[in-house]
C-alpha cells in the first residue's frame, strides 16, 4: 500500500529535512504518517452500530417470513375448512412458500428502489441539459 500513490520529484517538493516535526521518524514511517492522515479509531463505526446494522435486518427478515407463514396458514385453514391438521404441522408445511414469498418481496423492493434511482438520475439529466 505504500506505493499506492507514486511520488513525483520536482522543484516544488519539500525535502525530508524540511519537516521539523517529522525529523525523528524513519523514512518508511514518515511516508505512512504523511499519506495516512485519517484517524481510523474515530472514523470506524462503533460496535453498537455494526451489531444493529447486522441484527435488525435479519430480525426484520425473520419477522417477514413468520408473518407470511402465519398469513398463509390462516388463509389455508380458512379455505380448506377446519381440519385435524396440527397448527405446528401447518406452519411447517407453509414455511417454504413463506420463504419464497419473502424472497420475492425483497426482490420487488430492490427492483423498485433501483427503478426510482434510475428515474431520479434521468430526471436530473433532463433538468441539467
Amino acid at each position: 500500500m505504500n506505493g499506492a500513490v507514486p511520488r513525483t520529484t520536482g522543484s516544488g517538493d519539500v525535502g525530508s529535512g524540511d519537516n521539523s516535526d517529522l525529523a525523528g521518524i524513519p523514512e518508511g514511517m514518515r511516508h505512512d504518517l504523511e499519506f495516512d492522515g485519517i484517524d481510523w479509531s474515530k472514523a470506524a463505526p462503533g460496535w453498537v452500530s455494526m451489531f444493529t446494522g447486522l441484527f435488525l435486518p435479519l430480525l426484520a427478515l425473520a419477522l417477514l417470513v413468520v408473518s407470511i407463514d402465519l398469513a398463509l396458514g390462516w388463509s389455508f385453514e380458512r379455505w380448506a375448512g377446519p381440519s385435524g391438521m396440527s397448527p405446528l404441522l401447518l406452519a411447517a408445511v407453509m414455511l417454504p412458500p413463506a420463504l419464497i414469498s419473502a424472497f420475492g418481496c425483497c426482490k420487488l423492493f430492490l427492483y423498485l428502489k433501483d427503478a426510482t434511482r434510475t428515474a431520479a438520475r434521468s430526471g436530473k439529466r433532463e433538468r441539467v441539459v
